[in-house]
């Protein structure tokens, strides 16, 4: 049985169909497959609330806490640099026509529930993941477009409007300088766990870099060209989120990286009128969510801007 299949055991048409809230039951394997779809929705902070607003813990120790233990003499106590996340999400709807010819076209109907279930969640991991790095709500570029990036501030925004660490690559190529700028603008503090970062780039920018590596003659630079190897900058992973700017390179840790949904995911449907009838569809289905995009700490993302 498919992980689709076993995730159906919850989700199914037969959900959809009647319309209305998904459980908590549902509510969970919907998102488990709506993470797997994007690049890196899956390994960021996934914060379910219930209700539209809430806040949500910080916990960044920072600061150096350990101590030499001296006999008889009693140690200070370390206070964790604790607080809250305000999350204030934003309602969006996903429309989605099925039509007569995709149900038709499975054997027997039998893989409706499985096409449905899993059209809405790659559509919406994919659309949210291009909205929490482009997402702008003063973005005035007119028709679609603006539709689509005025919905919510998305990472990149916030984490510049909260005065992150940023870089200029003055409109030059990519090449390993900018990586190296933006690893030494982080303070060392949150260069302790290496492992726990990563480069956010289009993948327009990263095959640029390869490309620029490919250029260079060594060993590496042959592996890269002759076998496709991935390119790995002082050691980290290039992850490319989909609709990341081409002109942008983040350096982050995606725990740092906030992504809240209510629990409150609503479906509706319609299979009579007109609409339906005329263009031959097996429904009209809108889904209705809520969510919103955070930093954990500003202070732990940096951004190259002006990458050519």
């Amino acid at each position: 049985m498919s992980t689709a299949q076993r995730n159906l055991e919850k989700v199914t048409t037969g959900d959809f169909n009647a319309g209305g809230l998904l459980n908590r039951q549902q509510f969970e394997e919907f998102f488990r497959m709506v993470q797997d779809a994007p690049q890196i929705m899956d390994q960021v902070r996934f914060e379910p609330i219930d209700a539209p607003k809430a806040q949500i813990d910080r916990l960044g120790v920072g600061d150096r806490l350990l101590r030499e233990a001296t006999e008889s003499t009693e140690g200070g106590l370390n206070t964790p640099n604790t607080g809250s996340i305000d999350i204030d999400t934003v309602k969006m709807e996903l429309p989605w026509e099925v039509s007569m010819e995709t149900v038709e076209d499975t054997i027997e109907y039998e893989g409706t529930a499985d096409l449905l279930v899993q059209k809405f969640a790659n559509q919406f991991g994919i659309d949210s993941e291009d909205l929490a790095f482009n997402g702008d709500t003063t973005d005035a570029s007119g028709g679609a477009s603006q539709d689509f990036l005025s919905i919510n501030d998305g990472w990149i925004k916030t984490a510049k409007d909260q005065g992150t660490n940023e870089y200029d690559h003055a409109n030059a190529a990519v090449d390993k300088s900018a990586f190296n700028n933006l690893l030494t603008s982080l303070d060392a503090k949150y260069r302790r766990d290496p492992e726990g970062l990563v480069w956010l780039t289009s993948l327009n920018t990263k095959q640029d870099y390869k490309d620029y590596l490919t250029d260079r003659s060594t060993a590496s630079g042959d592996a890269m060209l002759m076998t496709g190897e991935e390119p790995t900058p002082y050691g980290k992973p290039i992850v490319t989120p989909v609709g990341f700017p081409d002109d942008q390179i983040m350096l982050v840790n995606p725990d740092n990286l906030v992504w809240a949904v209510q629990r409150d995911v609503t479906m509706r449907v319609t299979t009579e009128g007109k609409a339906v009838v005329r263009r031959d569809l097996y429904g009209i289905y809108n889904m209705l969510a809520r969510t919103d995009y955070q930093v954990e700490d500003a202070d732990g993302i940096a951004i190259a801007n002006n990458v050519a």
